[in-house]
């Protein structure tokens, strides 16, 4: 320990002494002896140190089902299994039974499985198909050896972004040295731990954050096994292979909103939203759910956050006989400070993932759209599907709605809508309606709005007719690029989801961003302002969901993914994030006030499709 911090340390336990604060007194002599504990741990770091590589890379066996006892009745011949009653296939869960809002929708998908099976009979209905399509969730096993595990070797951090953890691996040392270092300099940190992490201080983190972009940093972990009877270290000194990253002259939006929901997937959700700053720790409320409401999907018109518009989904869950399940959507007004409650003139009244043109003027959703979840759950992936589901476009100044033409065939399945960049097309997800969830396969397709009257709807090459499920697609701000994501069948909770990138224009080949992970989902996902940065959900590292972002290059590649940090880590999933610039400008209880469930609704008239 250096001179200086030991005299302070010893005149802070004179006075303590002195003053008769025995729990100051207490607390000086911990941090006194933890202080002497780390200096001397420190001393024996020192010499030669042997470099260690990383354990080759495993897994945890999966589970394996036996269908053996789905054989009899449930996997017989088609005609068979067309006749058959369906078992209770709803999500088990320990929160009391509610029916779906609205309209039977385990129902209706059953029969719509039904009459799809006697057509064919590989679609038969039944709970083996979720069982041969298992997860590709993996749980790695940790590295006996020293090995740096966070941050990843070539990351990018954007500029201003708040302190990170430096994690390790190591089954065989028990205390250890991080050495931080800014290549091409003299500046160098070292730390002494006896955990498997360190978080960066503030001090060092803002030198690193203003030298990064011109050098590269350097990060490795010292280990040593250190014997606690003798006091002595017992073996050499190993050192990790050293990982480094750089800070990148791209900003990201500071703000990132988004939802916080705890799986499995059930009737009954109540998710909060919150407001992160990523250029710190703070986070605050954005709508409390007040454990009476689900607010499905919201999306903002602008990437300020302080102008435009945001819309929101809403559900009253409270299982009051009189207004169980009420279903609006509200749209506030960020530049007036307004809000209003909308009531659709649809039968089905769920409207998730909408989608703002880019006037701000329009808004497409998916209407007339079911939502229900077959059992059972294979570690945090379920199936989940909709039986129905249009694409319908929303003018909230008209107080409007029209189904949209190419986009609302009853025999298909068209939902994520997204507009095009010159706000001349949407570009949704369309399959064959009649499927399990599991036998899904979306394809992008294109459709022009046309002033409303739509038009022919074209598959997106590349995206579409691939073996595989093609949806929810975004654009980049800059213009460049349509991202979205991939998996092996449906759309929403599966871990074989990747996110894909491709030109705006639809030409040229999609590619698998490199920030995706082999072993569980990336889905959720949204573009900063400028184009540069993607802040995605991701299931890598655990089966509950968390926030990582990337950087995207001038050729569409992505850098290695980085977690935005989590001091105390909630068993939430993080979903359906969006990047905005500055924190949204409206207050919690006036954004509640508008989609409240006693709110007065405004009557939305449809209007005739493609007039």
């Amino acid at each position: 320990m250096p001179m200086k911090k030991r005299n302070a340390l010893i005149i802070l336990l004179i006075l303590a002494g002195a003053a008769g604060g025995v729990a100051l007194f207490g607390a000086a002599y911990s941090i006194y002896a933890h202080h002497a504990r780390m200096s001397m741990l420190g001393k024996l770091f020192d010499g030669k140190a042997q470099q260690v590589e990383r354990d080759p890379v495993s897994y945890y066996p999966t589970v394996i089902y036996d269908l053996e006892a789905y054989s009899a009745g449930l996997d017989t011949a088609q005609s068979e299994t067309a006749k058959a009653p369906i078992p209770d296939l709803a999500t088990k869960t320990d929160e009391p039974k509610h029916e779906w809002a609205d309209g039977a929708g385990k129902e209706e998908l059953e029969k719509r499985i039904r009459q799809r099976a006697a057509l064919d009979g590989v679609t038969a209905p039944t709970m083996a198909v979720r069982l041969r399509t298992p997860s590709v969730f993996r749980a790695q096993r940790p590295s006996k050896t020293l090995w740096v595990s966070y941050p990843p070797n070539g990351a990018l951090f954007p500029p201003g972004f708040c302190t990170p953890c430096v994690e390790w691996e190591d089954s065989h040392n028990n205390a250890w040295q991080v050495i931080v270092q800014i290549e091409g300099t003299d500046k160098q940190w070292r730390h002494v731990t006896e955990e498997k992490q360190w978080w960066v201080p503030d001090d060092i983190w803002g030198e690193v954050l203003a030298d990064g972009v011109d050098h590269g940093v350097r990060v490795e972990v010292k280990g040593i096994h250190f014997n606690e009877e003798t006091g002595r270290r017992e073996g050499e000194v190993q050192v990790s292979t050293p990982v480094t990253f750089r800070i990148s002259p791209d900003p990201a939006d500071r703000y990132v909103v988004y939802r916080l929901v705890r799986p499995p997937f059930s009737t009954y959700k109540t998710p909060d939203m919150f407001v992160r700053d990523i250029a710190s720790f703070d986070t605050r409320l954005f709508l409390s759910a007040r454990r009476s409401y689900c607010f499905n999907c919201h999306t903002f018109s602008s990437k300020s956050g302080t102008s435009g518009k945001l819309s929101i989904q809403s559900r009253y869950m409270v299982p009051r006989r009189e207004q169980l399940f009420r279903t609006y959507f509200g749209v506030f007004d960020l530049d007036r400070q307004t809000g209003r409650k909308f009531k659709l003139p649809f039968k089905i009244q769920m409207t998730t993932f909408m989608a703002w043109s880019p006037d701000g003027t329009k808004l497409a959703l998916s209407a007339n759209q079911q939502v229900t979840a077959f059992e059972p759950i294979v570690y945090e992936t379920q199936s989940a599907g909709e039986p129905t589901s249009d694409i319908a476009v929303f003018q909230p100044e008209q107080e409007t709605v029209a189904l949209v033409p190419g986009a609302s065939d009853p025999d298909h399945l068209e939902i994520y809508p997204r507009w095009t960049l010159d706000g001349k097309s949407i570009v949704f997800c369309w399959a064959s309606a009649g499927y399990h969830p599991e036998l899904i396969h979306y394809d992008l397709h294109v459709v022009p709005y046309n002033g409303g009257k739509g038009g022919k709807a074209v598959p997106i090459k590349g995206a579409s007719q691939n073996g595989r499920s093609n949806y929810y697609a975004r654009f980049s701000p800059d213009g460049k690029w349509m991202s979205f994501c991939q998996s092996n069948g449906g759309s929403l909770i599966k871990s074989s989801s990747d996110i894909y990138l491709m030109k705006s224009d639809f030409t040229g080949e999609p590619h698998r961003l490199e920030s995706n992970t082999d072993y569980g989902a990336d889905s959720w996902h949204s573009w900063s302002s400028n184009g540069k940065w993607i802040v995605f959900a991701s299931k890598r590292n655990t089966v509950i969901a968390r926030l990582y972002m990337t950087h995207i290059d001038e050729q569409g590649h992505a850098s290695p993914a980085i977690r935005v940090p989590l001091k105390e880590a909630p068993m939430k999933c993080f979903n359906i994030p969006e990047f905005l610039q500055n924190s949204p400008r409206v207050k919690e209880k006036d954004l509640y006030n508008t989609i409240r469930v006693d709110a007065p609704p405004v009557e939305v008239v449809q209007v005739p499709k493609g007039s």
